[in-house]
């Protein structure tokens, strides 16, 4: 634990009452924080203590942690400022390593991971197409640079689509290392839609307003299926073309959505939407979310449509570790978080009332913060299989995000500036 405050008496803010249950886990919440409330008492004063390091960082600059490195890029303040640059630096100490400057009129959209190497996401400020830049983490050296946005493949690969303003294009898929290409597929207009597996995407799927259907394995790019279903309704396109799981979701009649099978393109049910509600398909581990444009879910059988539960609470929900996070409004952009049964709806553990920070489709692992008082925050591992918050840190003052490294958690200032603070063990 990296020990920078000491929770008082009134600190605590106590999760919604959980079920019913022996040892539930908001009585564990509230146990860990009473036993971070004994282990964070005095640290302040704590002999060994490795002090903090800043980074320079703009304000809203993007940051990402790869292994022992840290990456910064400028964030949207920047753009028509110069704000073009990327960096490089050691942790724990902070120490700077490297400088990458993008091109000029870029402005960076974001920073991921793909073979190693740091991604860099950028667009001309204002208007333009995105391209995608892979920097060496060590040296910041550029090892290739390829047009579009990127999108990893489950077999370890990095695609890129090229769209157009008609929803044409192309969707390529690149060697991650040396930035060749391996094949590529022209786009119908707006029929483009993946199926993901664990670590990325497994199948491409094109779907064109005549209603052809072709699906593509990710890796190789390789045809496994092609058929039709009926044709998009306006001729144009569909208004939904979404892949949820092994599904083919597209909408038909007004009103409608129905859903095909991948493997064979064979009909498997068709279920009335409202009109707003078509854009908010979702997968949900074993279900499907569908949301309309208020807060609310109703969870969908993937194998015969039907409707299986329904919740007016939540406003946001998505899958991880084979369960459901669920959000409900609670104090600013603080959300009040359960862990949620996909298959009943039922809440098997209350976190409490923390702000996400951290973690993705593929690295689920999740940081909560939370505002003290006296201008203070708590940081928590929030485990979702444990349905446990487990507090790291108590940090001075407010912070917009943070993230965990090997030996170290780094947090982003509002105002600008990142901190690093190295881990005690």
């Amino acid at each position: 634990m990296i020990e920078l405050g000491e929770l008082r008496h009134g600190d605590e803010v106590e999760p919604p009452p959980g079920p019913r249950r022996p040892a539930s886990p908001s009585a564990r919440l509230v146990a860990l924080l009473c036993a971070a409330l004994l282990g964070l008492a005095g640290s302040a004063a704590a002999p060994g203590r490795r002090p903090s390091v800043p980074v320079p960082a703009p304000q809203g600059a993007g940051f990402l942690v790869l292994a022992d490195r840290l990456v910064v890029a400028d964030g949207p303040g920047t753009v028509g400022r110069s704000g073009r640059l990327v960096t490089g630096h050691r942790l724990p100490g902070g120490e700077p390593l490297w400088r990458f400057v993008l091109p000029t009129g870029d402005h960076a959209l974001g920073l991921t991971t793909v073979a190693g190497a740091v991604l860099v996401i950028s667009s001309p400020a204002g208007a333009g197409d995105p391209a995608s830049t892979a920097l060496d983490p060590d040296t910041g050296a550029v090892r290739w640079r390829q047009p579009g946005y990127p999108v990893r493949t489950e077999a370890g690969g990095v695609l890129f689509e090229t769209p157009r303003a008609d929803g044409t294009g192309t969707v390529r898929s690149v060697d991650p290392v040396s930035g060749r290409a391996r094949w590529s597929l022209p786009l119908p207009g707006n029929g483009l839609a993946y199926e993901f597996g664990d670590r990325g995407v497994t199948r491409v799927v094109l779907v064109t307003a005549a209603g052809r259907v072709e699906v593509h394995d990710a890796g190789s790019g390789e045809l496994l299926r092609a058929g039709r279903v009926p044709p998009a309704p306006d001729g144009l396109s569909y208004r939904v073309t979404q892949v949820v799981g092994d599904l083919l979701l597209l909408d038909g009649a007004p009103g409608t959505v129905t859903a095909y099978g991948l493997d064979r393109l064979d009909r498997r049910w068709s279920r009335p939407v409202g009109p707003s509600a078509v854009d908010w398909f979702s997968d949900c581990a074993v279900v499907i979310c569908l949301r309309d444009r208020g807060s609310g879910v109703r969870a969908i059988d993937p194998a015969t449509g039907r409707l299986l539960w329904t919740n007016d609470r939540w406003l946001g929900i998505g899958p991880a570790d084979g369960r459901l996070l669920a959000s409900a409004p609670a104090v600013g952009l603080e959300m009040d978080l359960s862990v949620v049964d996909p298959r009943t709806g039922g809440v098997l553990a209350r976190l409490g009332r923390w702000r996400l920070s951290g973690g993705d489709r593929y690295e689920p692992a999740l940081l909560g913060l939370r505002r003290l008082g006296e201008d203070r925050t708590l940081v928590a591992d929030l485990d979702l299989p444990a349905g446990q918050a487990r507090v790291r840190a108590v940090l001075p003052g407010s912070w917009d995000d943070c993230a965990v490294a090997t030996a170290a958690l780094v947090c982003l200032r509002p105002s600008g500036g990142l901190v690093v603070w190295p881990d005690r063990r």
